[in-house]
């Protein structure tokens, strides 16, 4: 073997020119590939945490049928675990907060619209979404706030009503029960979500209670974790360990599937360039192996004719072409995992006019983040290996049927 690897090693130094240029060509296609993947991987990262840090939350515990009615007929008892020691437990778990989702009439001295009515609890809630948070006018609610409500920017503007005017709030409570009352505007919030913001009213939690008539009820926990990448499986765990048929656990992925389907469509795309870039660098290789195999056929005669079987050329034809692809993609990954890694320490800054763009839907975006994930460095070099074996297959097999007489020949 050491023999045989001397010898392709002497022919790659002496074909050296060919050798650099198509070392070079795999190598720059697994850095592009890379870069390009960790872009998009960063990219999605980052719209996916402000997705979801914007109003669902990574994980919510409701109950069964809460998410396909949205009534208050599937309530959960506000007590129903022990939430703060079920997140003391688990140290995956970061914080919780209860919340009341329903909806009703809010009506003003001047109009009136539908609207989602949230109750939250503001102490806890902040740390884990953003949509209580992201206040145009006025203040945010604090824990202790009564009777004080916040309304989205396009649902207070309808209304005609501004920080500090009255609100009427009238709803259909738990077993058909009429609630009403007043509630002060303490704030309005623009959260880039137009039908958000066109009807979303936020309330502490004790109020939505009793405007619900659901005195120790809650619809919603929220969950957060140290990773939202891997709610679904903690979402799993939760489950186990609620172990009730009535309480469902659904990660982020499952509160909202359509950010997902397009997360899906557009890694298609980015995998569909990937295809084609590999493909091309599939042909440099089958280019380079095939002239190489041409242009030394009377070299293979001479060898058949001194006794060496052409199984062990194409062997060394094979080893020759491995060497070459494992220094490019030995180079193509050094170099990547070093550019990868000084792009995620100076992400590239976005201008005014994307950075406004993004705000305008909510998310507050100022540069383009890469992604140092083991995936975007392995779907290159696996690519590329699939793509260098099928390229491989027709010049060793021309070398296999090469008989000594047509080597001499054709050279």
């Amino acid at each position: 073997m050491e023999k045989y690897l001397r010898l392709a090693w002497r022919n790659i130094w002496r074909n050296r020119r060919r050798s650099i240029l198509t070392i070079s060509a795999i190598a720059f296609a697994i850095l592009i590939v890379a870069v390009t993947r960790s872009l998009q991987y960063g990219t999605y990262d980052t719209m996916e945490r402000l997705a979801v840090r914007l109003y669902n939350g990574e994980i919510q515990i409701q109950r069964a049928g809460f998410q396909e009615e949205q009534t208050l007929a599937y309530f959960l008892h506000q007590d129903a675990a022990d939430w703060a020691q079920l997140v003391a437990t688990n140290p995956e778990l970061t914080g919780f907060s209860r919340r009341i989702t329903g909806f009703g009439l809010v009506s003003s001295d001047s109009s009136s619209a539908g609207a989602l009515i949230v109750g939250i609890e503001p102490g806890r809630e902040c740390e884990i979404t953003q949509f209580v948070t992201l206040v145009k006018e006025g203040d945010r609610l604090a824990p202790g706030d009564d009777r004080r409500v916040l309304l989205g920017v396009t649902l207070a503007r309808n209304l005609q009503v501004g920080v500090g005017d009255t609100v009427v709030v009238l709803t259909q409570g738990y077993r058909n029960q009429m609630g009403a009352d007043t509630y002060l505007v303490k704030g309005t919030v623009g959260m880039g979500n137009a039908e958000l913001e066109r009807g979303l009213l936020i309330m502490p939690l004790h109020n939505a209670q009793e405007l619900f008539s659901l005195y120790d009820g809650i619809t919603q926990v929220v969950v957060s974790t140290t990773d939202f990448r891997k709610a679904n499986s903690r979402a799993k765990r939760l489950m186990a360990l609620l172990a009730d048929q009535r309480i469902a656990v659904l990660s982020w992925e499952q509160l909202m599937p359509e950010l997902k389907q397009l997360i899906i469509i557009d890694n298609v795309s980015g995998a569909i360039y990937l295809i084609f870039l590999l493909v091309v660098v599939g042909f440099e290789i089958f280019n380079a192996t095939m002239m190489n195999v041409m242009e030394r056929t009377r070299e293979f005669a001479i060898l058949e004719s001194m006794g060496m079987k052409p199984k062990q050329i194409a062997g060394l034809i094979l080893l020759e072409s491995t060497m070459k692809i494992t220094i490019a993609v030995l180079t193509g990954l050094a170099v990547s995992v070093v550019a990868i890694s000084i792009l995620i320490q100076h992400p590239i800054p976005l201008g005014k006019e994307i950075t406004d763009a993004y705000a305008s839907y909510g998310f507050s975006i100022e540069d383009l983040k890469f992604s140092g994930r083991l995936r975007v460095f392995l779907e290159p070099t696996i690519s590329l290996a699939i793509i260098a074996v099928i390229a491989l297959i027709f010049p060793v097999y021309h070398t296999i049927k090469l008989s000594p007489m047509e080597a001499f020949r054709k050279g």
